[in-house]
């Protein structure tokens, strides 16, 4: 089954599936190369639609404002940062938070908060929204623990400053 979100490694770029099946992406400019393997893996050559930067898509799954988006999928929201002060309300709300910067907050209504930091150790995310779980899968995760999967530490774990 495709992914109902994607997400690249460093959170510029992300898709949604529409209720066609296709892919929606937040950018024709940022990740060409992952756009191009994700469009590759689900037999498009090019996404479907671009996100909106104010309004609803045609089939009503994803609103955006200037703060993020909102993807609305199988009775589940999930909350698409574009900027930090859209956090406050997307913990609020949300039942999987997506933010390209770091969250310093609690999410209480979410399941989910994938951050910079989790994109940092774990790489791309590709997710599976279902009434009753979200089931995640990262590049990392999926590579395994071999010596050249790089697997970031945390600053006091180095022995650093």
């Amino acid at each position: 089954r495709v992914p109902d979100v994607l997400i690249d490694d460093r959170g510029r770029l992300l898709a949604v599936r529409t209720a066609t099946g296709g892919l929606a992406v937040s950018s024709t400019r940022a990740g060409a190369f992952d756009r191009g393997v994700w469009l590759r893996r689900m037999g498009e050559a090019e996404a479907e639609t671009r996100w909106p930067r104010h309004g609803t898509t045609a089939d009503g799954r994803l609103n955006c404002d200037p703060l993020g988006c909102v993807y609305r999928v199988n009775g589940r929201l999930v909350a698409l940062a574009r900027r930090p002060e859209a956090l406050t309300d997307d913990c609020r709300r949300a039942h999987v938070v997506i933010s390209p910067d770091p969250v310093r907050r609690a999410c209480p209504s979410a399941g989910v908060v994938i951050d910079r930091f989790d994109l940092w150790r774990w790489g791309a995310h590709g997710l599976w929204i279902d009434e009753d779980d979200v089931h995640i899968e990262t590049a990392n995760g999926r590579r395994g623990n071999r010596p050249w999967v790089v697997r970031p530490t945390p600053r006091q774990q180095r022995g650093g400053t």
